[in-house]
């Protein structure tokens, strides 16, 4: 059920089936000037055509808003996340393969202000932040039913960007986004379902390699949480690391405690 990756894209958050539907919210303690405070994530897979009976053409369009509390309502949006797929998912028995293409971008948002305030600052100068990804991906999943009520995920995903781009104005040499190149993810999850109490834990791994001169940066995440069998909602605890959370216009290293509540309409499925 838990479906989530530590990486920097929006689908990391959402699960690789015809029909997937995400929706998380979550409240982070600790980042780096608190700009992972509020992350909200929406995600949809789009059945386009079933090519056969375990093959489909699916679309998936998704949207990751990342706020700070710096302000009078506590929610000040800080960056905005979209991201388009078309994807080929072959599913088979226990396992699940898919490929296809996928663009990324972020965006700074209320920016007219600076980012730990809602109020002008005299001198302030508005920056650009925009990411720009673009490229193949191909991924593995595969299930394992322990019991009746235990079930295990492995998933690993492989990312290709010959189109990237870094607006972002003082980014470092070793860490524009524009060198980015690949990356890898690895993510490892765990669901009890016990009657109307569901149990799920999962851990994750992304390693992103950059060139000129070649460099490898790794993030990492890890969840535990609770659903009732009876309502499509889980609330979960977790923890991360991230080498850029992407939220200034230099690379921003981040690690965070938080609470999120995620819903699930069609948690059998995963």
């Amino acid at each position: 059920m838990a479906g989530v990756q530590a990486q920097e894209l929006v689908s990391s958050y959402h699960t690789h089936l015809p029909d997937s539907r995400t929706a998380i919210v979550h409240r982070g303690f600790g980042s780096a000037a608190d700009e992972r405070a509020w992350t909200v994530v929406l995600a949809v897979s789009l059945p386009l055509a079933q090519l056969r009976d375990s093959l489909w053409l699916v679309g998936v369009v998704s949207h990751l808003l990342q706020a700070n509390s710096l302000n009078d309502i506590g929610f000040n949006p800080r960056g905005a996340r979209w991201e388009e797929q078309l994807a080929v998912i072959w599913h088979r028995a226990s396992w699940t393969l898919y490929g296809g293409l996928l663009h990324f971008c972020k965006h700074e948002i209320d920016n007219a202000d600076p980012p730990d305030t809602d109020e002008p600052v005299r001198g302030y100068q508005p920056t650009k932040r925009v990411i720009i990804l673009h490229g193949p991906f191909v991924g593995l999943r595969y299930h394992q039913y322990w019991t009746s009520w235990w079930k295990s995920v492995v998933e690993g995903r492989l990312h290709f960007f010959p189109i990237a781009q870094d607006y972002r104005i003082r980014g470092s040499d070793d860490l524009r986004w524009r060198q980015l190149r690949g990356s890898f993810v690895l993510r490892v999850s765990s669901v009890g379902d016990l009657g109307l109490l569901r149990k799920f834990v999962e851990v994750a791994y992304r390693s992103a390699l950059f060139v000129f001169p070649l460099l490898a940066r790794h993030e990492y995440r890890a969840e535990a949480g609770v659903a009732l069998g009876w309502l499509p909602m889980g609330f979960f605890v977790y923890w991360e690391q991230l080498f850029d959370d992407l939220s200034r216009p230099f690379p921003h290293f981040s690690r965070s405690v938080g609470v999120g509540l995620r819903w699930y309409p069609n948690a059998d499925s995963k």
